[in-house]
């Protein structure tokens, strides 16, 4: 059960009960926080623009004011290509909603799109989710090409001159992107597609370990041929399919988890309160007393506000010792409930950068009761000893 510390006397002129506002967590933080922000919305799903798009947008609109017009062109042919790029990963978002699979939302980069999926498909599933991104391209493609061919235009990829081929370079650019996405190299299309393939015939993790291990193989070689060549981009890319394939690997490792599992599982059951009198000086003390860094404030048995770390420094840095926790705490606090999905709430805990989440339960005196807390520490924890108990049950079979 939670402890509290003695009550203290709040400065005069401060309301007994200060003005709270709890954050129900419902769903995963919007990616306007991780700076993208929404443009359309397709079919329910929300479409997203990074902030480094913009960028590259600004960057091709100086050159063609700067240039002789057909930097003009460039700028509309990036627009062209990202149309492509959305309707790609449509198709993987439609598909995957054919199977009872929402999507998140679509967030464009520089580099191209992705589709975040709200739970994971299974092996066959996720095959023909794979392949709808690349026979999107290959529809455009094939759609360029009737159309080039009847009009009597050329397919030259042309990019430099006064007059680069517009629907020619398109047409061969979504040929490449259908070619590169079907590379069997993790977290690429093709690497989904031979994860899936793999499940059939060993574990979803030995799958995603392999297929993580192949794209990595293939990211490294593409970087040694790029610096042979001396092709700083085939290089770039070659990093961000090296990265992406660790970190698509774990985030998969991750999800199995803790799907379908709840937060009562995770959260933990004994921590320390504080009173909204307390000073500073006690939350101080009562940080170092042990391993616990965020500290829910409580008045009259309510949770009034959460009072962090860094919060409690900022405000003995301000205050001084002798300031109390209510000038200092979030009166914004996070809060879910114990029968939660955990998989919701851990991209939460991600999209939060770090802080706690309180868990409320119905109580019978109050409309809601304290009875845990999610910390990145302790979720760390929970997801080492999952981990294990996997391996356990897997060497017992």
């Amino acid at each position: 059960m939670p402890t509290e510390l003695p009550t203290g006397t709040p400065p005069s002129g401060q309301s007994s009960e200060p003005r709270t506002e709890r954050r129900r967590l419902t769903a995963p933080n919007t990616p306007e926080d991780n700076g993208a922000f929404r443009i359309a919305t397709v079919a329910g799903i929300p479409i997203r623009l990074h902030w480094t798009f913009l960028v590259l947008l600004v960057a091709l609109g100086f050159m063609g004011l700067r240039g002789t017009g057909s930097e003009g062109v460039s700028l509309l042919f990036v627009l062209a290509l990202f149309c492509c790029v959305v309707l790609h990963e449509l198709g993987h978002a439609l598909t995957a909603l054919r199977y009872g699979i929402k999507t998140r939302d679509i967030v464009l980069y520089p580099i191209g799109g992705v589709a975040s999926l709200e739970s994971l498909p299974g092996p066959r599933q996720e095959l023909w989710i794979a392949l709808a991104g690349p026979a999107v391209n290959v529809a455009i493609a094939g759609a360029l090409y009737l159309f080039l061919n009847l009009t009597g235009q050329s397919l030259t990829f042309q990019l430099e001159g006064p007059r680069p081929q517009f629907l020619a370079n398109l047409f061969w650019i979504n040929v490449m992107l259908a070619v590169f996405n079907m590379l069997p190299a993790f977290p690429m299309d093709g690497g989904r597609v031979l994860r899936s393939l793999l499940s059939y015939v060993t574990s979803e993790d030995n799958a995603t370990m392999i297929a993580a291990r192949i794209g990595q193989f293939i990211a490294v070689l593409m970087g040694l041929f790029g610096l042979a060549t001396g092709r700083l981009g085939l290089i770039f890319i070659a990093i961000f399919v090296f990265i992406g394939a660790g970190q698509e690997a774990a985030a998969y490792r991750t999800k199995a988890l803790v799907s379908g599992r709840q937060v009562r599982e995770a959260m933990v059951r004994e921590f320390r309160t504080l009173p909204v009198g307390a000073t500073l000086r006690e939350a101080a003390d009562a940080l170092l007393a042990g391993t616990q860094q965020d500290f829910p404030i409580v008045h009259g048995g309510e949770v009034v506000g959460l009072l962090s770390r860094s919060a409690l420094l900022q405000g003995m840095a301000r205050e001084g010792p002798h300031g109390y926790v209510a000038g200092s705490m979030l009166r914004d606090f996070p809060v879910v409930h114990p029968d939660d999905d955990l998989e919701a709430v851990l991209m939460d805990l991600r999209g939060m950068m770090g802080g706690s989440i309180l868990v409320m339960a119905d109580d019978t005196l109050r409309e809601e009761a304290l009875v845990g807390m999610l910390t990145q520490e302790n979720l760390l924890e929970f997801l080492m000893l999952s981990q294990l108990q996997k391996h356990q049950a897997h060497a017992q079979l």
